[in-house]
């Protein structure tokens, strides 16, 4: 049996703290959630990690020569950030710029950022309830379960392996 990972744990620490009974995404009118989620109070370092974890999720196999930028505008309390994922050449990068034009951008609130880098929420669910919004070259978007892995609850581990 593998020892869990850390910065998942992490995670799930955080969407945990964010979820409400029942594990389903407890309903809100805005996202001052994660920030203040046992004792995270630096909305950069929570983003910092959730981009760590995918990162950490790249299958640069499943990419096959593709390339590409993903834009993340995240909400939160602090107002909206910016996350830029770079496949290139087999590898993946994070920045906070971008000398360019991204391919895709996706929106969405910080706490559900969370939820889905841990599986406890679906891209498709949070797209069609609204609260994930992309916009530039939506095919291009669609790659990204592809190219980083599931996010299942029971199974995400680095380089998309499950348990």
């Amino acid at each position: 049996m593998t020892a869990p990972d850390p910065m998942l744990e992490r995670l799930r620490t955080l969407a945990a703290g964010t979820r409400g009974s029942g594990g389903a995404a407890a309903p809100r009118d805005d996202v001052d959630h994660v920030d203040h989620v046992n004792g995270v109070d630096d909305v950069d370092a929570v983003l910092d990690l959730v981009f760590a974890w995918f990162r950490a999720c790249f299958r640069p196999s499943r990419a096959g020569g593709r390339s590409g930028v993903f834009h993340y505008e995240v909400g939160t309390p602090l107002g909206v950030r910016h996350r830029y994922v770079a496949v290139t050449d087999g590898t993946c990068t994070i920045s906070r710029t971008l000398d360019g034009t991204p391919d895709a951008t996706i929106g969405v609130a910080l706490d559900d950022l969370v939820a889905l880098a841990v599986g406890a929420a679906k891209g498709t669910d949070a797209f069609v309830s609204g609260r994930l919004k992309i916009t530039g070259d939506a095919f291009f978007a669609m790659n990204w379960i592809e190219w980083f892995g599931s996010r299942s609850r029971d199974s995400a581990r680095p380089g998309g392996e499950t348990a």
